[in-house]
């Protein structure tokens, strides 16, 4: 497997690398990070099996319900039961993703819920229309309440690799925020081996494996507007243990 040294291999648990108060930054490829999205998914899977709730907030227009599917079925969770403890926002301009953002820690103290998942957060920060100015202290206003939040309950932000210069620079805004980095990255072009990278160069390997769509979930997405998204499950090949910062 392009010189990786053979090893018995065990699936990962994904709370070893995410559930603890605090931020987690998941920063990788895909269009915001949409590759690295499925390591948040399987999180929120894990605790909607264990009748925890859990609140999603999509920020790049990519919610696709039936990716959980796979993981919830993997972990013996009914879809229906599932489903019913994830809340989901979807913010279609950046003061509407701005309002969800401020909104879920009241909503987290009803719901009692055990993660907030923002997913694509810079995306809309990036608009051509928005002043920059007015975009970063937006920006920076999300972070402070996300702060708060995650004094109660874990954050994930999930983002993707810097596009444009002012990118790179909300990216340094978010970095001062997060208390854990995640850097992930394909080893091949293949895709079938991800590095995950700590804040102090640790690194975990896992092996990638595509599992196929059943019927139920490709009706669903013949009706949602992302397209057919990549589903994996994902086994440990080589881990020190990544490290809280």
């Amino acid at each position: 497997m392009d010189g990786i040294e053979a090893r018995k291999m065990t699936q990962i648990l994904p709370e070893h690398m995410i559930l603890s108060k605090g931020i987690t930054w998941i920063e990788g490829p895909g269009h915001f990070g949409k590759e690295m999205r499925f390591l948040a998914q399987e999180t929120t899977a894990l605790l909607l099996s264990e009748n925890k709730t859990v609140h999603w907030i999509d920020g790049a227009h990519r919610f696709n319900p039936s990716t959980f599917f796979e993981p919830l079925r993997n972990r013996n969770c009914g879809l229906e039961q599932g489903l019913r403890r994830l809340y989901i926002g979807r913010g279609f301009t950046l003061h509407q993703l701005h309002a969800l953002i401020l909104r879920v820690h009241q909503e987290t103290v009803l719901t009692k819920a055990s993660l907030v998942v923002v997913d694509g957060l810079l995306a809309m920060f990036l608009d051509e229309q928005i002043r920059r100015y007015e975009g970063r202290a937006i920006l920076r206003h999300c972070l402070h309440s996300l702060d708060k939040l995650s004094e109660q309950c874990p954050v994930i932000l999930i983002d993707g690799h810097a596009s444009s210069r002012l990118h790179q620079q909300l990216k340094c805004t978010v970095k001062a925020h997060a208390n854990r980095h995640l850097l992930g990255y394909w080893q091949t072009s293949r895709k079938d081996v991800l590095i995950l990278r700590n804040a102090l160069d640790s690194e975990t390997l896992l092996q990638l494996l595509p599992t196929q769509n059943d019927k139920s979930q490709s009706r669903l997405e013949a009706f949602t507007s992302t397209g057919r998204v990549a589903q994996h499950q994902f086994l440990l090949v080589d881990s020190p243990s990544i490290q809280t910062e």
